[in-house]
């Protein structure tokens, strides 16, 4: 067998050098349009790097867990807006602990992909 490069390795390398070798090379709107590919590209590498260590299912267990206890529907390709209706709707306390741990944990695995400097600069880039 080929030992062939993955698709976050094949992403990684192509970012790398669209920022070392391309953008600096260009100016204006298209150094702009280049940093632009490049933060997509670093989000897809982040996305994938999740899914390999299983964050979305744990993050989608917490909120099914969490739905199955208030008697919400459990669709799991609907669950965030099941969540968001019964809170639009005052079917949730807004205080209650558990709802405050699930929330925190979509939000930060949503920011280990689109914004993993935050968590950083925060001191929570661990934490779930």
């Amino acid at each position: 067998m080929i030992n062939e490069p993955d698709t976050r390795d094949l992403l990684a390398e192509a970012r790398q050098v669209l920022l070392d070798s391309l953008a600096p090379e260009l100016a204006g709107e298209r150094k702009y349009q280049a940093l632009m590919i490049a933060n997509a590209m670093g989000v897809a590498i982040r996305e994938i790097e999740q899914r390999e260590q299983g964050e979305p299912e744990t993050t989608d267990r917490s909120l099914s867990h969490f739905l199955a206890g208030h008697q919400l529907p459990d669709n799991p390709e609907q669950g965030e807006q099941t969540l968001a209706r019964a809170l639009r709707e005052r079917r949730l306390d807004g205080s209650e602990p558990e709802l405050r741990l699930v929330l925190r944990g979509m939000t930060e695995a949503r920011l280990r992909i689109n914004n993993p400097g935050y968590l950083k600069s925060s001191g929570q880039s661990n934490t779930v």
